[in-house]
């Protein structure tokens, strides 16, 4: 967990730093217009990459001013319109063999609107003792219009299990048993960082519930009778991820 946290909190620095180095448009006294990356500034000069990795150096006496270059999508997260979304989680919890962690990889795509709220639906596959595909329902709100910003959600939806596999509970897992997913619910909250003007990265914190049940049929003489077990997870999230506006 503190290795992940530290590689996510480098990667933010990294493209913050990256996204420093914005394209303007230079405006020279003739009204002629160089567009590219200032990458050098000082009182006698600047330094303009207009072609990688070509940079043309421009006296201060010959520019009339400086433009930054404009998109028509926002660089925050309360863009409107279509989204998608991919993180990797960490599920970090106990069952009854002790401290467990586990991964979750999800998908999620849908529209956020102007004031910043989104709403979608998700996928993806993970793992508590049985393999789950997740389908659910996903609110989203960043209250703020800037580039970097804070954001909190809630998913709700059912867990499908895939798996056979039920360690927890039973020593001999007979193929006879059949694990049922169940209710999930997922809620937190998390900062955002556009470092491009269509994608944000994505660091969040957040509390996960996920109900399985597990029918074991048992046989004997003219008859049969299914013991079924629930099994609730509560489990703490950390995730890293990425939206692609």
């Amino acid at each position: 967990m503190h290795r992940l946290t530290a590689i996510a909190v480098c990667v933010l620095l990294t493209l913050s730093a990256t996204g420093q180095h914005r394209k303007s448009t230079v405006v020279l006294n003739d009204g002629s217009r160089i567009s590219g990356t200032i990458v050098g500034d000082s009182a006698d000069y600047l330094d303009v990459k207009i072609t990688s990795p070509q940079v043309i150096r421009i006296g201060r006496e010959q520019v009339s001013s400086v433009e930054a270059v404009t998109y028509p999508v926002k660089r925050n997260m309360k863009t409107s319109g279509y989204y998608a979304r991919i993180n990797t989680s960490i599920l970090s919890g106990k069952n009854e063999n002790g401290n467990q962690g586990s991964i979750s990889i999800h998908l999620s795509n849908g529209f956020q609107f102007g004031n910043g709220l989104a709403v979608g639906v998700g996928s993806g596959m993970e793992e508590l003792d049985v393999v789950l595909v997740p389908l659910y329902a996903d609110l989203r709100f960043t209250p703020l219009n800037t580039g970097l910003s804070p954001y909190a959600w809630i998913k709700t939806g059912y867990g499908f299990a895939l798996s056979e596999h039920y360690g927890s509970y039973v020593d001999d897992a007979s193929a006879d048993n059949e694990p049922e997913g169940g209710f999930l619910f997922n809620a937190g909250a998390g900062i955002s960082l556009f470092t491009w003007k269509r994608t944000a990265v994505n660091i969040g914190l957040g509390y996960r519930y996920q109900k399985i049940t597990l029918n074991q049929p048992s046989y004997w003489w003219g008859g049969s009778s299914v013991r079924q077990t629930v099994t609730q997870y509560y489990r703490l999230e950390f995730h890293l991820g990425f939206v692609f506006m």
